[in-house]
């Protein structure tokens, strides 16, 4: 029930934010964004702007910091950050191909609720985490690329907010090359192993 409530919670927050107008920074902003100037309010109480991060809206990054502060050292690392979140799906694994993935039944909180928002508003865009996204959905499908994605916004931002470091966004062409020499890589050990078996 807890699952079923949280997955419509973030269903309405979704469809709230379809409901934009465009922003001067060339983001889109929901009718419910602050009047004040967030990003130099996110710059002088964080360190660094985390409306820089794709799919970051102003209204979640306020959400966020509601709910997870300032000091982000109470999180020995990233990881313990996105569990803390419940952004860790328990893949299961069979011949490569990923047959289960679930949350833990942990009423997710207001935090996760929002980087899965921010993680739903790139699925379509032109850049590393969309296509990041589009990969993840073609994988276990949308719910299950909507967490691994989230999983990456809360990672940049944990690291940009722990580390005081601005967001410095992958190229995509290079991000798409690096995948593609990794596959391969991945493809011509499988051929060894089989050259091998074979022999």
């Amino acid at each position: 029930m807890q699952q079923y409530e949280s997955e419509q919670k973030t269903s309405e927050l979704a469809k709230r934010d379809e409901k934009i107008e465009s922003a001067p920074s060339g983001k889109k902003k929901c009718k419910n964004a602050p009047k004040f100037d967030a990003q130099s309010f996110f710059s002088n109480i964080l360190g660094v702007n985390v409306l820089a991060i794709y799919g970051l809206s102003e209204v979640s990054a306020l959400e966020i910091l509601a709910e997870t502060g300032t000091d982000m050292s109470k999180w020995v690392n990233e990881k313990h950050f996105v569990s803390w979140l419940n952004l860790c799906p328990n893949n299961k694994i069979s011949g490569g191909k990923l047959i289960s993935s679930k949350l833990t039944k942990k009423r997710a909180n207001p935090a996760s609720l929002a980087f899965r928002m921010a993680a739903n508003a790139v699925q379509r865009s032109n850049h590393w985490l969309g296509d990041f996204f589009r990969r993840m959905k073609s994988k276990g499908g949308n719910k299950y690329a909507i967490v691994a994605t989230a999983n990456k916004i809360a990672t940049i931002y944990y690291k940009m907010v722990r580390n005081k470091v601005e967001f410095s966004p992958l190229d995509l062409k290079l991000y798409q090359q690096k995948r593609m020499n990794a596959k391969i890589a991945y493809l011509e050990r499988k051929l060894e192993t089989l050259k091998k078996q074979t022999a």
